[in-house]
């Protein structure tokens, strides 16, 4: 005794139109998350300067915020733990260039004490971020 089916088969294959779509779902998601730019930590307001030259940014980073907020390549540590931090880094190469990112609203005596301590754990190359003053 044969019955009757009562109910149709499903065409199994997986429709090229989905796997598109998928596909460009997928690139618009990477294209906008490529082009999310860095965070700054601590947020600043980078004193002005008349003149000065562009220069890359060393591969070491001081931020000096304007609430005694340091951080050394991303990290926030402790103004005690900059020549442990730092001695490591510069050994393998004194010429690194060190740059310091202080906030406008830091006072100069702290810009220039923590310039004395990264001369101190061997630091040669300084360079300070400003920005072009305002007209």
């Amino acid at each position: 005794m044969q019955f009757a089916r009562t109910h149709r088969r499903r065409n199994k294959e997986v429709s090229l139109l989905l796997l598109i779509n998928v596909v460009f779902l997928l690139l618009f998601f990477f294209m906008v998350a490529g082009t999310i730019q860095k965070m700054e930590l601590i947020p600043m307001e980078y004193p002005e300067a008349a003149n000065g030259k562009p220069l890359a940014e060393g591969p070491v980073v001081i931020v000096l915020g304007s609430h005694d907020e340091l951080v050394v390549n991303d990290e926030l540590i402790m103004p005690e733990a900059l020549a442990p931090t730092l001695t490591p880094l510069l050994a393998e190469n004194p010429e690194r260039v060190i740059t310091i990112r202080a906030d406008a609203r830091v006072p100069a005596r702290k810009v220039i004490d923590m310039m004395e301590r990264l001369k101190q754990s061997g630091g040669i190359n300084l360079s300070l971020v400003t920005q072009s003053k305002k007209e």
